[in-house]
């Protein structure tokens, strides 16, 4: 069986979307701790902590708006994958500009569900990386095939830490 999948990731908007109003959430739940905290805490101590909870809410949008990277996931027919994280050029004649490259390993604590993959990779440098990839980030077919292709590295990895514990 070939598993031999290329897909290029876009950053989902429908992700970016939660995220952006679970942020919302978090400063205005400072906000109205703020006017409606119980008369016990005084007032600059409610500033404070409205303060604390908007600046959090800032602090994670920026995490996130920063991490939207296109990702190009290349996996061989053997179950070797590449990854290659790039920024997109202003027009269409240029290339896409290369800011990282290299081979990965998938991890077990990868999720994989019919609507959204988050494939944990170690890359060659000993990080960590979490890839989300959601039902928007690429095409109906490409997600199936990528989803087919992690199932089939996980029973495969499966399978020969098996052999080496025997």
């Amino acid at each position: 069986m070939s598993i031999a999948v290329s897909a290029d990731i876009k950053p989902s908007r429908l992700l970016l979307l939660v995220t952006g109003f679970a942020c919302l959430c978090v400063a205005l739940t400072g906000v109205l701790l703020c006017v409606w905290l119980p008369g016990s805490w005084s007032w600059p101590a409610r500033i404070a902590l409205a303060l604390a909870c908007i600046i959090a809410a800032g602090v994670a949008l920026l995490t996130v708006l920063r991490e939207r990277k296109t990702i190009w996931l290349h996996i061989s027919g053997t179950g070797q994958i590449r990854v290659v994280e790039h920024l997109l050029a202003a027009s269409s004649r240029t290339k896409p500009q290369v800011m990282s490259a290299g081979l990965a390993q998938l991890l077990a604590g990868s999720t994989i569900w019919p609507g959204m993959l988050f494939l944990r990779l170690r890359l060659e440098s000993g990080k960590t990386r979490t890839i989300p990839v959601l039902s928007d980030s690429v095409s109906e077919d490409t997600f199936r095939a990528l989803s087919v292709a992690c199932r089939w590295l996980i029973s495969h990895n499966t399978a020969k830490a098996r052999m080496l514990e025997k």
